[in-house]
């Protein structure tokens, strides 16, 4: 019986032993399997972390398996749209930055540049790719713009102002365009020389707003600065504060010559009135009183031009039509003969025959009487005025060319302002209203060309007409 016992012992540990070897196994198996599953998660994870999400974990495996694949590709998914998101948030604002007309500069705390924009960076003659982390006393150089970003961080207000920053260096002048210069082949191509072109002042005025950047918890993290340029505004200004003062001054000056000469006929009038007036002072004073009236006249003539012209080409009302120029050039030099002929001068005319323009005929043949007039008027006896068209490229180019006093080269740049003169008392002595030279700019712009000028003391000057060649 001992035995019998002890050999069914033996036989239930056995099976007892087999059962846990087998359970093992199976732990193993199971375990092995779960280590794959595992394995396979992992990899996809670290896809995950690397920001590819393009392929989804297979949800296979066991239910707990499947249940954190499932959850790993929902996250994955969140991820992907908020990384979507931010991208197309800087993307929109990288393309607002570098498209506005403002410069924009932002700074960290500790002063370096952390985002520049173009216009910024074209503003401040600054390179984006070496100015990002550099400080910002290394990026910019004018201390009065330095300040506007350093005080914000100090003060914890924002900084508005005006600023001056030097222009770049101008390119060297070319010289003057003379008609030697000028190609006789219409087709010849090699005529690069420019004229002149009035060089900007030489420097600009920017109008700088500085701000804090702040984070989600309302802490200072850098300063951002704003830049515009103001500079044509403030010339514009400047222009239309002159034309005020100028305007007025011109005005009044024969106003108070027919004012004063009125007034003395009808003091003699009053004090003397039993005796016939002196014929010869009376015929002075209405003189000076049809002079005047006259030269009143002619300065509102063109300042109405000028109006009929500005409104044309504000309403494209101006009407352009391809016609021949040498007519027109003809009956601009016809209408100013009689004063080149009083002082001896010569016109010569040089027109490429069969030449076109895309033309207003009346403005245009006022602009040319101005040009021409002006030659004349300011040229020596016995000298010679030169008018050359021909086709340079895509354009048509008319040059008035004379031998006069020449002007000088700080006058270059205003010479096409209104009223503005080189010498007053000179203009106004030849009877000049000080219009002529806006008028023909004017006219310029209203067929989509532009007007320039060269000149050198004591050699002449040449203004040069451009304008588009028909299509």
């Amino acid at each position: 019986m001992t035995s019998t016992l002890a050999h069914a012992l033996t036989t239930t540990l056995g099976v007892l032993m087999g059962a846990c070897l087998l359970l093992v196994v199976f732990l193993l198996l199971i375990i092995r399997r779960y280590r794959k599953w595992l394995d396979q998660i992992g990899r996809s994870a670290n896809r995950l972390a690397k920001g590819d999400f393009s392929k989804p974990i297979e949800a296979t495996g066991p239910p707990p398996v499947a249940a954190l694949a499932d959850t790993l590709n929902q996250m994955a998914q969140q991820l992907d749209d908020r990384l979507s998101e931010v991208v197309r948030q800087r993307n929109e604002l990288g393309t607002i930055l570098s498209s506005m007309e403002e410069g924009v500069v932002a700074v960290d705390s500790e002063l370096r540049v952390i985002s520049l924009n173009s216009s910024a960076a074209t503003l401040l003659q600054l390179d984006p790719a070496v100015t990002i982390d550099r400080s910002i006393d290394q990026a910019i150089t004018d201390p009065e713009l330095r300040r506007f970003v350093s005080q914000p961080l100090e003060t914890g207000k924002g900084v508005q102002g005006e600023v001056s920053l030097a222009r770049p260096e101008p390119s060297p002048t070319p010289p003057i365009w003379t008609k030697k210069a000028l190609p006789q082949d219409a087709d010849v191509q090699a005529a690069d020389e420019e004229p002149a072109q009035a060089q900007p002042v030489d420097e600009r005025i920017i109008e700088a707003t500085s701000a804090i950047l702040r984070d989600a918890a309302g802490r200072r993290m850098g300063v951002v600065l704003v830049l515009h340029d103001v500079s044509e505004l403030r010339r514009l200004e400047s222009i239309r504060q002159d034309f005020v003062a100028n305007v007025s001054h011109e005005i009044r000056t024969p106003i108070s010559a027919i004012k004063a000469a009125a007034e003395t006929l009808f003091d003699d009038l009053e004090y003397r009135p039993e005796e016939p007036a002196d014929p010869t002072v009376l015929r002075n004073f209405l003189g000076i009183i049809a002079r005047q009236a006259e030269r009143l006249h002619a300065i509102v003539e063109d300042l109405l031009a000028l109006a009929r012209i500005e409104q044309g080409k504000r309403e494209d009302a101006i009407e352009l039509i391809a016609e021949p120029l040498s007519p027109v050039i003809a009956a601009a030099v016809e209408t100013c003969q009689a004063k080149a002929d009083e002082k001896d001068i010569s016109i010569r005319v040089d027109c490429e025959f069969g030449l076109m323009a895309e033309m207003n005929r009346t403005m245009l043949e006022q602009a040319l009487i101005n040009l021409i007039d002006n030659a004349v008027k300011y040229s020596p006896e016995s000298s010679k005025v030169e008018v050359v068209a021909l086709k340079i490229r895509s354009e048509v180019k008319i040059t008035v060319l004379d031998e006069g006093r020449g002007i000088e080269s700080e006058h270059l740049p205003r010479l096409f302002e209104r009223f503005y003169r080189t010498d007053r008392a000179r203009s106004r002595q030849m009877g000049g209203t000080g219009l002529g030279l806006s008028i023909v700019k004017h006219i310029a712009e209203a067929h989509g060309g532009r007007v320039s000028v060269e000149s050198r003391p004591g050699v002449g000057s040449t203004f040069i007409l451009t304008l588009p060649l028909p299509d």
